[in-house]
């Protein structure tokens, strides 16, 4: 026997909590199948799975929708009151109480889809949920077993042993072999309605609160008469935390031109590179669209150069509205949505203008997203522009006979891959130098499915100063895992030693930077920053190494907030959620930060924005967290993909839609990123 000290000793005592906890509710509901940790199991009353109601009574609780709840008991390591909490979380999940030997039975073909293994965890048969393995695709069935085709070649299975995977496609097909495939699509679509309706944040804290107040009435007690209670209060003690502000925009080199709100700034001032050395003041504009959408095109391109009369925010078009000289346009029509129909128009405008184009308009079909990247003009289009240097906007036939709420998105788009920064946010004077880079990665996996090879791995940095001007971005080579951090390291410091050079960093001088990661490998960017400081002892560097995180178990209520008014819907929207800015301490190196408010949901449909988790981690020199806080909130306010506040900052909102685009461009033949890279680099054409 020993005696701890529960503050000292906080993961032992988290460990015993959760196991105390995992057996009071297994001893009040036995028949309960939990995951352990986090906390996870099905509703079990009706009204809380929605397909009940919506389907043929053979088929009710065979194919459910249920609710699942989630409970993380954790530690939080606050400066006023150390404490352990309960963080109970909900969201819906389809499930088919069917093996594949019983649909087969039931007379469906299992040829060609998803399907999971599923195994008792050790010595826990009957006592948790048993753990799912997707496996791959149904390749055969023969008698009893199946072929499936898996990581490991194709292998045998027992069909009593497997199940098809819960994807919505799978649901769909199945239900869809019972009562027709356009009556499926129509219960699916209904449910999915309501699952919308249900996960509203005040029907959602309702709930939450119905499943603590039943927790904290079972009783937690262990044979060495370690006790605790849950208890029913919700509320945040003392104040929200940091003193967020929203950021003014800069419209000016100097400092002068301010406004609150980047639109009405844009149609006062102009844009801020208008008061810098910015050169594309006359673009040349390739556009390609269907013959038989001409009439609509044509319009459009005259009212985003000009502008719709009456237009709240888009009355003179964007050569007004952006400080232009002139726009010009060179057309070609196509005559079906075809690979080789898009490039040759495209390669016969280069040829003819001698490829000197600054950015491109291309029609493009919401049907492209079924394509492989091989078939699908979005890819091919887009890999061909960009190695002549030219960023790329797409744009739908139905935008462009309807642009009135989109036209104005469409032109700060624009200006931004053409180079332009439309505004930033102020910096205080500082004796610092500062620079800020976001860090994402992506690993080229062949699958999702069990023993996937996580062959390479790819790193995208961009970097910014310090009042969020964008100054370039750089991606590492594909490198097998291990490989990783050197690369890294090495592409870093090639970014820096460039960036040191044109800001003329001298020896003795005061550096700080600022490192966005989004998802930590293992803690290897990590032990990257902190090898890549070494490396500069000519300088006085302080660093912060900050991980933002949607993913984790925190919800932000608040039950007075009724919503603002969705004028298009005549609703309410945003109705128990946090106004922008809200935050509150976990410790002193995290906070939870509502980047998204009510005012900026777009509809009463959307459901609310989940905070983001701000942390800085351990090996900081730079450990000021309301400096950084304040810092990531105001670089939510430099996404110019719309007028609206981004849900990260974008040093991490860039790198995550370079990551998406160049693991999409790779597998195009002729895709050579060095070549795009060379004249791209200081363009946001990925937005």
């Amino acid at each position: 026997m020993v005696r701890l000290s529960i503050s000292k000793n906080p993961d032992v005592v988290a460990s015993l909590v959760r196991h105390i906890f995992f057996r009071a509710v297994k001893d009040k509901v036995p028949d309960l199948m939990p995951a352990f940790h986090p906390f996870t199991f099905p509703a079990k009353q009706d009204k809380y799975d929605l397909a009940l109601n919506m389907l043929p009574e053979r088929l009710q609780n065979i194919i459910t929708y249920k609710r699942i709840t989630e409970v993380q008991l954790r530690y939080n390591e606050t400066d006023e009151h150390p404490q352990f909490v309960a963080v109970v979380n909900h969201r819906y999940q389809w499930t088919i109480d069917r093996t594949c030997e019983q649909l087969v039975n039931e007379g469906l073909d299992i040829i060609g889809l998803e399907v999971n293994s599923s195994a008792s965890p050790d010595y826990s048969d009957g006592v948790v949920a048993p753990e799912l393995t997707l496996l791959g695709r149904v390749m055969a069935v023969e008698g009893d077993h199946a072929t499936v085709g898996t990581n490991q070649g194709p292998t045998e299975y027992a069909l009593s042993d497997l199940s098809l995977f819960k994807s919505k496609e799978n649901i769909v097909y199945y239900l869809g072999s019972l009562v027709g495939e356009g009556k499926a699509e129509q219960i699916v679509s209904h449910i999915k309605q309501d699952e919308a309706r249900r996960l509203q944040p005040d029907v959602v804290m309702r709930e939450i609160e119905e499943v603590g107040a039943w927790l904290s009435r079972l009783p937690y007690r262990n044979y060495d008469s370690f006790v605790f209670t849950i208890g029913t209060d919700n509320a945040v003690p003392g104040q929200a935390g940091i003193r967020l502000e929203e950021p003014k925009l800069i419209f000016d080199v100097s400092g002068t031109n301010i406004h609150a709100t980047p639109t009405a700034g844009l149609n006062t001032f102009g844009p801020y590179s208008r008061s810098t050395s910015f050169d594309v003041n006359s673009p040349k504009v390739l556009v390609v669209f269907h013959q038989r959408n001409a009439g609509h095109f044509a319009e459009f391109l005259a009212q985003l150069k000009g502008g719709i009369a009456q237009h709240a925010y888009f009355a003179n078009g964007m050569v007004r509205k952006y400080g232009l000289t002139a726009m010009e346009y060179r057309i070609a029509e196509i005559t079906d949505y075809t690979v080789p129909q898009y490039l040759a128009a495209i390669t016969k405008l280069l040829r003819a203008e001698n490829g000197s184009f600054d950015i491109a308009i291309i029609e493009t079909c919401e049907n492209f997203r079924q394509l492989p990247p091989l078939d699908n003009p979005y890819f091919q289009v887009k890999s061909l522009l960009y190695s002549h240097g030219i960023s790329t906007q797409f744009i739908r036939a139905e935008t462009a006979q309807k642009p009135t709420y989109s036209i104005d998105s469409i032109a700060l788009q624009m200006y931004a891959k053409l180079g332009g920064t439309p505004w930033t946010v102020p910096t205080g004077p500082s004796v610092d130098h500062e620079l800020v880079i976001g860090i994402g990665s992506s690993i080229l996996r062949s699958n999702q499915y069990a023993g996937a090879t996580q062959a390479r791995i790819v790193g995208i940095s961009t970097f910014f100063s310090a009042d969020g001007k964008y100054i370039s971005n750089r991606k590492t080579q594909d490198v097998p895992y291990d490989e990783y951090f050197d690369e890294l390291l090495r592409n870093l410091k090639l970014s820096i030693d460039e960036i040191s050079n044109n800001y003329s960093w001298s020896p003795g001088d005061r550096i700080r930077i600022i490192f966005h990661i989004f998802k930590p490998i293992k803690h290897i960017e990590a032990d990257v920053v902190a090898s890549l400081m070494e490396q500069y002892r000519e300088f006085d560097i302080k660093f912060a190494f900050v991980t933002f995180s949607e993913f984790h178990p925190y919800v932000l209520f608040n039950e007075n907030e009724r919503g603002e008014f969705d004028t298009y819907r005549k609703v309410y929207k945003g109705a128990h959620v946090p106004w922008r800015g809200y935050n509150v301490l976990l410790d002193p190196r995290s906070c939870l930060v509502q980047m998204l408010g009510p005012r900026e949901m777009k509809t009463s449909r959307h459901g609310a924005s989940r905070p983001v988790l701000v942390r800085i981690h351990r090996s900081s020199t730079f450990v000021d967290l309301t400096y950084v806080v304040q810092q990531a909130f105001k670089f939510t306010r430099l996404s110019f993909r719309t007028f609206y506040p981004a849900h990260s900052p974008v040093t991490l909102l860039y790198s995550n839609m370079l990551a998406r685009q160049l693991k999409d461009l790779r597998g195009i033949p002729g895709w050579n990123y060095d070549v795009a890279s060379r004249q791209l680099r200081h363009k946001k054409w990925f937005l």
